[in-house]
């Protein structure tokens, strides 16, 4: 796995360069988490026949090559923040994580070109951890 950093949320030439460099060290599927910098590592990902992977929003719109996207519920984590402040439950003073339970985190639209087996496959492993059948996922990188 190779990881690059734009350091910029809006220069897409600066992405698009990055995820070319992946691409052409081999490889198959480009996530970007970098704003409008972002689409350029999308559009390269369109250009070299790759899947590319959204984020934050669902990016289906760009094109078949978007596998998925990564979606950030911020909706959901407002709502919950909301209530529990209105409950008297909120605490501060510490970091509120928002799952897949919570519709905090998920996946967007799966792009028709993507196998149907390896669709169903990862639906079922959302749902295994949104009901923390599953549970140990890594929150930082190594």
């Amino acid at each position: 796995m190779k990881w690059g950093y734009s350091q910029d949320w809006d220069d897409q030439a600066k992405c698009k360069e990055l995820a070319l460099n992946q691409i052409a060290a081999g490889s198959k599927v480009v996530f970007q988490v970098a704003g409008g910098c972002g689409l350029g590592a999308l559009l390269a990902a369109k250009q070299q026949k790759v899947w590319g992977v959204g984020v934050d929003g669902d990016q289906p719109f760009l094109g078949p090559h978007v596998l998925t996207s990564a979606l950030k519920g911020v909706d959901s984590a407002v709502f919950l923040t909301s209530k529990a402040v209105q409950d008297g439950t909120f605490t501060g003073g510490n970091n509120a994580v928002f799952g897949l339970d919570q519709d905090g985190v998920g996946l967007g639209t799966f792009s028709p070109k993507a196998n149907e087996a390896d669709i169903e496959a990862t639906k079922k492993i959302q749902q295994q951890i949104a009901d923390g059948e599953i549970t140990g996922i890594p929150t930082a990188l190594n």
